[in-house]
């Protein structure tokens, strides 16, 4: 059930992404998309004060709950509930002072007033989930219950979605649209709470359990490092050019981001599987799995986002059609983009296992060299080159965190050989090279001028990317195509019973 919800809610939000930027794009134009993009992304830094508790709280709850020790249960949850809460009124203040200083430090020709306005719209729904919803979602998380959450929201993002149309077809500012989200959105964390105070029993009245939070500072390294690193494009775009520039990154990110989501729904569960595999020393087990799970991420790169690679731009100059206060053609940054995004996709076999055994402390340091690297040169590059200079910075540091992840596995985790690694990505780039190639060729026959062209083109490079990664794999990967057909086929009979 929580892998199904999770692949609706994953579905859902990927359709309402590509819905509502378009919408936003055509009534409101580039400049209040990617403001809009931007305060988001300033309001997320906030995240950096739950310095690792979510995790803490996590592994504090699956004690109690195999235990179904309410009392126990309750202390965990009230002190976790006191502590977002004091975040949340953090938050309060901090929505107020960029409310302020926002039109200050971006270039932007929006009035001052209305920028004001829209911080605290946005900020409001991201308040009512500091005070009311996250500490329930840690709850279900723990208790395998997700899908309720996952339900919530994917209901959440189809009301938002259509209330946003509504809204804009009245011919409503942008104020009035994004107050309606954050109406629809607070309701998210209200139904949660109730939801939780029907099924759980809590005792609100349980003295805090506050002997767990001491753990979470192994992880709250790992976060804060994981919240500069995803910050940093946004942030270098607000400071250093336009915002129309967030609004152009926005565009390509939603595509690339999307194939991400795509791939997390095969891949979200793994990490509790193979912390079951290392507890009870199932080394050899664990390994195999790894193999496969690698084989199975590399082919997934090699077929998606080799297309990907071919069809962003097309994509973009469709999606932004009569849009034209800034120029969102741009091949090189799209390219670069979806690299990076490849590189990232590459590194999930490594990070799971690492995750799954709990080495947080050991690998910190390279999570805060990859923030690093990925801020320093992103600004740098981005002084020289523009937009593509935040693109080229993440590669970077992507490419480093990989590696670094495959050489940590090697020595301390699954003796990996690194060199595995490299045959994998020597194989991806290889896909990718003869998919491009091929498709190129095509795309000088099929004229992508609609929608209709568009997937025209995208199932021919589908098939050419399949097609060559299936007699690829078959040629220098026989045994792992061979275990993953078994699988599938295993899974199939499974789901038929």
């Amino acid at each position: 059930m929580n892998a199904v919800m999770l692949g609706a809610y994953q579905l859902t939000h990927f359709v309402c992404s590509l819905i509502l930027p378009r919408l936003f794009l055509l009534h409101f134009g580039s400049e209040y998309t990617g403001l809009s993009s931007s305060i988001t992304q300033f309001l997320s830094y906030i995240t950096i004060l739950q310095f690792g508790i979510a995790g803490a709280t996590r592994f504090a709850l699956y004690k109690v709950l195999a235990q179904n020790d309410v009392r126990g249960i309750s202390g965990v949850v009230n002190a976790t509930q006191n502590y977002m809460r004091k975040v949340a009124l953090v938050l309060l203040a901090y929505i107020g002072i960029l409310a302020v200083a926002y039109p200050y430090i971006t270039d932007t020709t929006i009035p001052a007033f209305e920028v004001f306005l829209l911080v605290l719209i946005v900020g409001a729904s991201s308040f009512s989930q500091y005070f009311f919803g996250i500490t329930h979602q840690i709850l279900l998380t723990a208790d395998q219950r997700l899908y309720i959450y996952n339900g919530i929201a994917t209901v959440t993002t189809i009301l938002n979605t259509v209330l946003a149309v509504v809204l804009m077809k009245l011919g409503c500012n942008i104020q009035l649209v994004k107050l309606g989200s954050a109406v629809v959105f607070v309701l998210s964390p209200i139904v949660l709470s109730l939801y939780v105070r029907k099924n759980y029993k809590l005792d609100k009245n349980a003295p805090p359990d506050k002997g767990f939070l001491r753990n979470r500072w192994d992880v709250m390294w790992h976060s804060v490092a994981n919240i500069v690193h995803d910050s940093t494009d946004l942030t270098v775009l607000t400071v250093f050019t336009n915002v129309k520039y967030v609004s152009v990154y926005t565009v390509y990110y939603l595509v690339v981001n999307g194939l991400f989501q795509i791939l997390s729904v095969f891949t979200n569960s793994l990490e509790a599987a193979f912390g079951n595999m290392l507890v009870k020393g199932e080394y050899r087990t664990a390994y195999k799995n790894l193999e496969l799970y690698e084989f199975f991420i590399a082919g997934f790169i090699s077929v998606v986002f080799s297309c990907a690679l071919v069809l962003i731009v097309p994509f973009v100059q469709l999606y932004t059609i009569g849009v034209t206060d800034i120029n969102y053609a741009m091949p090189a940054f799209g390219a670069v983009v979806v690299i990076a995004q490849m590189v990232m996709c590459i590194r999930q076999p490594y990070l799971t296992v690492v995750r799954a055994a709990g080495h947080y402390k050991q690998t910190r340091n390279g999570a805060i060299i990859e923030a690093g690297i990925n801020l320093v040169t992103s600004i740098i590059l981005t002084y020289f080159f523009g937009i593509i200079g935040v693109a080229i910075g993440t590669l970077i540091a992507n490419l480093f965190r990989t590696l670094q992840f495959a050489l940590y596995l090697q020595g301390n985790i699954l003796n990996r050989p690194f060199r595995k690694l490299l045959m994998s990505m020597l194989w991806i780039a290889v896909n990718v090279a003869i998919v491009y190639i091929v498709s190129q060729i095509v795309l000088g026959i099929i004229l992508i001028n609609s929608w209709l062209t568009w997937v025209l083109a995208g199932i021919v490079c589908g098939v050419a990317a399949l097609a060559v990664t299936m007699v690829t794999a078959w040629i220098f990967y026989r045994q792992q195509l061979l275990q993953l057909f078994g699988l599938i086929k295993r899974l199939l009979t499974k789901a038929k019973k």
